[in-house]
């Protein structure tokens, strides 16, 4: 990928798109304010109930490709099974959009969903964040923002192989997908200065206090060049006293997890999150589920 052009991997990402087949009650965009014109978000609604809590969600590739097409048919699966209404967040990409910029725009949208706007008509007060890959960063990093600025925090995050660390812990695991060359490429146009990898909101490992952190799931590949340290990291929250649940996924590559009609371990996956959010949230308002 590193000798791909920009455009032309968002174009080949875009092209390779799952065709949506899966009903939705309701699906629709919604521009976002912000300081910089705005932001892009895509609201799935399973049923109109107006008391649903609220997934939102931040995409894969690399802080540099993805759009709100990319995971529409995953996330009109996960409304309609986790009955919750999806915030899918079109961030900001680099490198003609460098840190913070990504991470400005999934706050950005998480303060509008927790100001109960109109158009979301949700349980904006019970709320899971959640992200792939470099959107899985985005999770944790925005987790140990609203944290450490004292903001109202996510009832649970949900991060699918998100590099918890900006290093390559595994160079055993290059793949023609995802080489380590691929991984600090990326890196590289989020953040030209390797200095700037030491910012806790870039590497969340890096944060001196992960204690308070909401219940984590923490979905890994075991072929992965950045695995150990997003498993390390997994492990610290849960000595911290985070309530943890770290699955590895072996015989799986990075970028598996939306794959659900393709892979089994996928599928599998899709439901242990439904089962996390139902547990993280439906659980925990009335002692026991509601999803029935």
């Amino acid at each position: 990928m590193t000798a791909t052009p920009v455009q032309q991997l968002r174009d080949m990402l875009a092209a390779s798109a799952i065709p949506s087949s899966t009903g939705i009650h309701g699906r629709f965009d919604v521009m976002v304010p912000s300081a910089a014109g705005g932001i892009p978000v895509r609201i799935y609604r399973p049923t109109p109930a107006p008391d649903l809590p609220v997934v939102v969600w931040l995409h894969s590739g690399g802080f540099v490709v993805g759009s709100l097409d990319q995971n529409d048919e995953y996330l009109r699966q996960l409304s309609n099974a986790a009955r919750v209404v999806v915030v899918s967040v079109d961030y900001r990409l680099a490198p003609e959009n460098r840190y913070p910029a990504a991470l400005e725009d999934a706050r950005t949208v998480w303060d509008w969903m927790k100001a109960a706007p109109d158009e979301l008509a949700a349980d904006v007060g019970t709320a899971v964040l959640a992200g792939e890959s470099a959107g899985g960063n985005l999770t944790f990093a925005l987790s140990q923002q609203l944290k450490d600025h004292g903001a109202p925090m996510p009832d649970a995050q949900i991060s699918f192989y998100g590099t918890a660390e900006t290093r390559v812990s595994n160079p055993e695991c290059s793949t023609s997908m995802l080489s380590p060359q691929d991984c600090e490429w990326f890196w590289d146009q989020y953040v030209p200065r390797r200095a700037g990898r030491a910012d806790p909101y870039v590497s969340p490992a890096r944060a001196r206090d992960v204690t308070s952190l909401p219940p984590t799931l923490v979905a890994t590949a075991e072929v992965d060049p950045t695995r150990d340290a997003t498993e390390d990291y997994a492990r610290r929250l849960a000595a911290a006293g985070v309530s943890v649940d770290l699955q590895r996924y072996e015989g799986m590559m990075h970028g598996f997890a939306t794959m659900t009609g393709a892979l089994q371990p996928a599928a599998a996956l899709f439901e242990r999150t439904v089962q996390f959010i139902d547990r993280s949230l439906y659980a925990r308002e009335t002692g026991d589920s509601r999803r029935k």
